[in-house]
């Protein structure tokens, strides 16, 4: 199996990400991290031009296989358009190219628990479905793919559309695998952002006091209008695996606080 990852703007997510999937993933992987960091100054990376070295730094500390992206066309494109673009045309070019079992994750989702890929196996893909005017597509945050076994892997597209952002025309692909009967499909369960609190953890996560006060005094809880009293900010994906959500600063809340989060995220789960 690889696992593939994009990069923006945190090389602690990347050692957060390579030491949890080396203590709780079941199995044999490859860790593979596409540099998606802007060589101009943008918001994403706190107008630090030097994020891709440091990124490629890291990766070349960690022996982790890195693929740089040329991407200074993404400073004309909005967050979905960059984000669909990485997708499409890299990250689907190397999978067709490089057929396997692959697990696409966000840069700042982190396993919490153990997991075993095996969960997986008897199904063509996993994915976390996100619906918009009644229509389902595929969040591009977290999925799984069996290249070996797939159906109309080609008629994947990241792309957004009128009424969706990133993965938008995944719909199409996934209209045509609902009319197989079994669609071979595992959809991935996840307690959403401001919708649950420490009542609602899974149980596996109970007792992991560094984790719920990590979850707890998050400075974002207070700070999400949207979120009702002593709901987290952050989210869980199928009991184990931990998002802390908007980490490549697309809310544009400042790298500063999301530099001393990775931190303190760090000491939690290392």
């Amino acid at each position: 199996m690889k696992i593939i990852t994009s990069v923006v703007n945190n090389p602690t997510f990347i050692e957060i990400q390579y030491h949890t999937f080396k203590k709780y993933f079941k199995g044999e992987y490859e860790f593979i991290v596409f540099n998606d960091a802007k060589q101009f100054p943008d918001f994403t990376n706190g107008h630090d031009v030097s994020m891709k070295k440091q990124i490629q730094d890291t990766c070349n500390e960690l022996k982790i296989t890195c693929i740089n992206i040329h991407n200074d066309h993404h400073a004309t494109l909005d967050m979905s358009n960059r984000h669909a673009d990485t997708f499409n045309e890299h990250i689907l070019r190397y999978q067709r190219a490089n057929p396997d079992k692959y697990l696409l994750i966000d840069s700042d989702m982190f396993l919490v628990d153990h997991f075993d890929a095996n969960k997986y196996s008897e199904y063509d893909s996993a994915i976390v479905l996100q619906t918009r005017n009644n229509e389902g597509h595929l969040w591009p945050g977290l999925c799984y793919f069996d290249m070996t076994k797939m159906k109309h892997f080609e008629l994947i597209n990241w792309a957004p559309c009128p009424g969706f952002d990133t993965g938008g025309r995944t719909k199409d692909w996934l209209k045509l695998q609902l009319k197989h009967t079994p669609a071979g499909i595992y959809f991935i369960k996840h307690l959403a952002s401001g919708s649950w609190n420490v009542n609602e953890l899974p149980h596996n996560l109970k007792s992991n006091e560094k984790l719920i006060d990590f979850l707890k005094n998050d400075v974002r809880n207070a700070n999400n209008p949207n979120t009702p009293n002593g709901a987290f900010f952050c989210e869980i994906y199928d009991d184990v695996f931990l998002h802390y959500r908007a980490g490549g600063n697309w809310r544009k809340e400042g790298m500063e606080l999301h530099n001393k989060m990775s931190q303190l995220l760090k000491s939690c789960l290392l």
